[in-house]
């Protein structure tokens, strides 16, 4: 058996939880110090964006050819 290798996709879990805080502290200073669940699920959506443009390009990098998806009708 040869030696495995471990490749990371997206953000680290480092990266996740600082964006994270930043955008649920954001959210707190903007609702007032008591945000919303749509607050949160504003900065929950926003941090998994970023995940998924990381690994897209991470992707394109690796030299995978993504298409665009096909909008939503």
């Amino acid at each position: 058996m040869g030696a495995s290798t471990q490749i990371s996709l997206g953000l680290t879990e480092q990266e996740l939880r600082n964006i994270l805080t930043e955008e649920l502290e954001l959210a707190f200073r903007t609702e007032g110090d008591a945000t919303t669940i749509h607050g949160i699920a504003h900065s929950i959506a926003r941090v998994i964006g970023l995940d998924h443009l990381r690994i897209a390009d991470q992707l394109e990098n690796a030299g995978v050819r993504l298409k665009p998806a096909k909008p939503a009708s």
